[in-house]
This record gives structure tokens, sequence and C-alpha cells, in this order.
């Protein structure tokens, strides 16, 4: 599959990244971090899936963030939203639906484009799907370590890792066995991790850990 045979709808991409960074920026900002910190984990949140991906695992020339400026623009408004409006922002009606709807577009997306990136440089099967997946979580587990915290994806709960995963499993199904065309089988991709994160907020779907540790991870995890 050539390179940017798919490419996100500029508005969506813009959307996700400034919403993102305002989720990151908000966490920040809850943890008493400075405009710098604010500002740092705002960008990690929004793009580190994207850094990850080009400056360790693809490392073909410059991340995407530095080679326009639009998305460090976009993190520095949501900082400035956060540092000027952090409060009124969160307790907007609506605001955590809207950015559980955007997270769970853009899982989906982000993991398409990354494969997409992947299979360009050459990939083969396991390697693009690995990088769909750091695409589409990398940013949420980088903020959650510069922030020293345990990352949630490693923990029981929803969907989120196995949704994007569950997608990688579906594009390549649709592109290299059914050979459909790369806009059709993104849009389908996207579509399909958007309804399993959804249904597995709604309804509360989530993983479990394996039982037979339990003694173990209850020792480990008093409150849990």
């Amino acid at each position: 599959m050539p390179p940017n045979e798919f490419l996100l709808p500029p508005f969506f991409d813009y959307a996700a990244t400034f919403f993102w960074a305002i989720s990151g920026g908000l966490v920040a900002a809850r943890r008493g971090y400075d405009i710098i910190g604010i500002f740092i984990l705002a960008m990690v949140s929004s793009t580190g899936g994207g850094l990850l991906r080009d400056g360790l695992l693809l490392q073909d020339g410059p991340p995407v963030l530095v080679r326009t400026p639009v998305y460090l623009e976009l993190v520095a408004a949501a900082t400035g939203v956060v540092i000027l409006f952090g409060k009124r922002v969160q307790k907007l009606p609506g605001f955590q639906r809207i950015v559980s709807i955007v997270d769970a577009l853009g899982l989906g997306a982000y993991a398409v484009v990354g494969m997409n990136r992947a299979t360009a440089v050459g990939l083969d099967l396991l390697g693009v799907i690995f990088v769909g997946m750091v695409n589409a979580v990398g940013g949420s587990v980088l903020r959650s370590v510069l922030a020293g915290r345990e990352p949630h994806l490693f923990r029981p709960g929803k969907f989120e890792a196995v949704a994007a995963f569950i997608g990688c499993g579906v594009f390549v199904v649709l592109r290299r066995i059914l050979e459909v065309a790369p806009t059709s089988a993104a849009w389908i991709t996207i579509v399909a991790v958007f309804v399993i994160r959804l249904v597995s907020v709604t309804y509360g779907v989530e993983t479990k850990a394996l039982r037979d540790f339990q003694d173990e991870w209850n020792q480990n995890n008093p409150t849990g």
C-alpha cells in the first residue's frame, strides 16, 4: 500500500489533536503542574503516539509534529484554554461526552494512520499491527509515565487497547485478505473501533485480571 492512500480529513485530525491536548492539559493542571508542564503533557497526550511512531519505530524523516506548525499551535491553544478556563471547561455540559467520542474515533483513525505509514516503509504484518497500536495508544501511555502514574492501559478496564487491536486486525483482513480499497477499509476500521469502544463504555464491558494470580495482584494493589 503506497503512502498517503488514506489521510485523515484535516478537521477531524485537528479536532482530535485539540481535544486530546485539552484532556492532557487538564490532567497536568489537576496535578499542580506549571505552564510548561501543562504544555508538555498536552503535547504528549495529543501527539505522543505519532512521536513514538516516527522517532522510534519508523525513523522515516522528522516527526510529523515538527514538519508543520499546526500541531504545536493546536497544543499551545489547548494549553491556553486550560490555563485560562480549565475549571469551567471540564464542567461544561457534555464536555466529557465529546472527549469520549473524540477518543473513540481517534483510536481507530490513528491506528489506521500508523499502519498505513508502517506499510509504506515495508514492515511485515506484525510490525504493521504493532505500529498501528503504538500510534493509537502511545500518547496515553506516555502521559501516564510522565505524570508518574501507572498507565491505565495496563489495568483491567474499558476496551481501549483491545478496541485498537481489534481494529488493527480488521484493517489487515480487509486490506490483505479481502483486498478492500484503502479508504473504504480505513473507514470501516474507524467505525468498528468506535462501536467497540462506546459499547464498552456504555455497558461497562471490561477486561479482567488473571484470577490464578489474584493473591499476588491483591498484594500489589491492596485497594483493588
